[in-house]
């Protein structure tokens, strides 16, 4: 989603402002269900690719990495996080490229393996009795409707091939409905999130997968951030200090290419978070920005300086 990619962009660039560091901190928690949350999660594994030794997480939760090679903005990848009875609710955590940060922390989610089984069991169940229930009640209706005369045999027909390929539509999301359910942290819903899982709990597997498309619809995207306005407003101001330094700083720019880019997207970012709001005059800001970086990084000709030129003439 835009709110989380705008984030780990402005973690990212943070971390390339910051000087060498040698201890990557992190916290292992439970995951978090309906109405009891996720506590600190002790005796877990944790071990960084790359690296000789693992270290495991303390009672409250807490690990830490010494790692004396790396520095501020390095790449980091998780190659093992292990606690017998448990998994990671994150699947795709283990070989994904995080970064590292003596700043901030790395969060790992895990979830006991027997609850999570129980609760695919229990949401597959449910979902297959909803199926069922509804298909032989839409037969039963359709097969009055034959005898009565209100549909013909053809338009029987057909009807009785919509029902079961909604029937099979239906059972093949059974699956990955639980699966996702079953998986999910609720310390970290949203209001959307939430009704997706309530329908989910509800057998309603039809109106979570619509409402799972709708999430990534652009004009929701941008809701949902306007949404969250105040609990990222010291974020955009804390991004906004970082593009200041580096405009201030040419030769920065011109030094340290991937350092440059990375305020690009900052700067992008943080100008499509303020039109989201309203705010037209701060975006242009912001891509007057970045357009002073990309020329100095491309060159005043290029596509990428017309891009953002085109971007800048079409705020009102």
């Amino acid at each position: 989603m835009l709110l989380k990619r705008y984030i780990i962009v402005l973690l990212w660039v943070i971390a390339s402002l910051q000087g060498f560091g040698q201890t990557q901190l992190g916290y292992v928690k439970t995951q978090g269900r309906p109405n009891k949350p996720g506590v600190p999660l002790s005796g877990v594994t944790i071990r960084v690719r790359g690296t000789m030794n693992s270290v495991l997480s303390g009672a409250d939760g807490c690990f830490s990495y010494l790692m004396p090679d790396k520095k501020d903005g390095d790449a980091l990848v998780l190659q093992q996080v292990r606690k017998q009875g448990y998994e990671l609710c994150d699947r795709e955590l283990i070989g994904r490229q995080l970064v590292f940060s003596t700043r901030v922390p790395i969060e790992i989610v895990m979830v006991n393996s027997e609850e999570l089984a129980a609760n695919k069991r229990r949401i597959e169940q449910k979902s297959y009795q909803v199926a069922e229930r509804n298909y032989q009640n839409r037969l039963k209706l359709l097969d009055q409707q034959l005898k009565q005369q209100t549909i013909n045999a053809e338009q029987y027909r057909k009807e009785l091939q919509k029902l079961q390929d909604r029937y099979e539509k239906y059972q093949m999301l059974i699956s990955n409905m639980a699966e996702r359910y079953a998986r999910t942290d609720y310390d970290h819903l949203d209001s959307i999130d939430i009704v997706i899982n309530q329908c989910i709990e509800n057998g309603e597997l039809e109106r979570a997968d619509s409402l799972i498309h709708t999430v990534f619809d652009p004009n929701t995207v941008l809701e949902r951030n306007r949404a969250a306005k105040a609990e990222i407003q010291e974020k955009m101001q804390l991004a906004q200090e970082i593009i200041d330094k580096a405009n201030a700083d040419k030769e920065a720019i011109r030094r340290d290419s991937a350092y440059a880019k990375r305020v690009i997207i900052l700067c992008d970012n943080l100008a499509t978070e303020y039109l989201s709001q309203g705010e037209q005059e701060k975006a242009k800001e912001c891509l007057q920005q970045s357009l002073s970086i990309r020329m100095i990084l491309y060159g005043g000709e290029s596509e990428e300086v017309k891009e953002v030129k085109q971007k800048i003439e079409g705020i009102k």
